[in-house]
């Protein structure tokens, strides 16, 4: 029991780690967390958001932090599952954030987070994720 409540910590940590990069736009830190495979998924809020692969996620990751001055997320309702191996989770959770780029303020309430990570060389990576952002409702 206790070692799948350190999977489930080094988890959140690893998903923490994901909004801190991307708050700091720290390509680094980005580089770490996500594996580096021609299999990895990353889908995104807008149509075109797709991202297949390390290398296209790596370029579209480079061309938004140019714009990006801040993303101060609030992740909410955390769900962690760990396989019984101990080798793969799979999360959700919802997300409010500030995220300002170019000068201009975008405000998310209630996005939500899905994705899956796989323990390599005792480092959780991203192999999936996919957020998308409730219906709009008229003011």
């Amino acid at each position: 029991m206790k070692k799948e409540s350190n999977s489930e910590d080094e988890v959140k940590t690893t998903i923490e780690q994901f909004f801190s990069s991307m708050n700091h736009q720290d390509f680094e830190l980005m580089e770490h967390i996500i594996a580096h495979d021609d299999t990895m998924v990353h889908i995104g809020t807008d149509s075109d958001e797709i991202w297949k692969g390390w290398d296209e996620l790596r370029t579209a990751t480079a061309e938004q932090f140019k714009g990006l001055q801040y993303y101060k997320a609030q992740i909410k309702d955390l769900q962690i599952t760990v396989s019984a191996t101990g080798r793969v989770a799979w999360y959700s959770h919802r997300l409010d954030a500030r995220i300002k780029t170019n000068e201009t303020v975008i405000k998310w309430q209630d996005a939500r987070f899905t994705g899956v990570l796989e323990k390599r060389q005792s480092c959780w990576k991203f192999v999936q994720t996919h957020v998308s952002l409730p219906a709009s409702t008229p003011a």
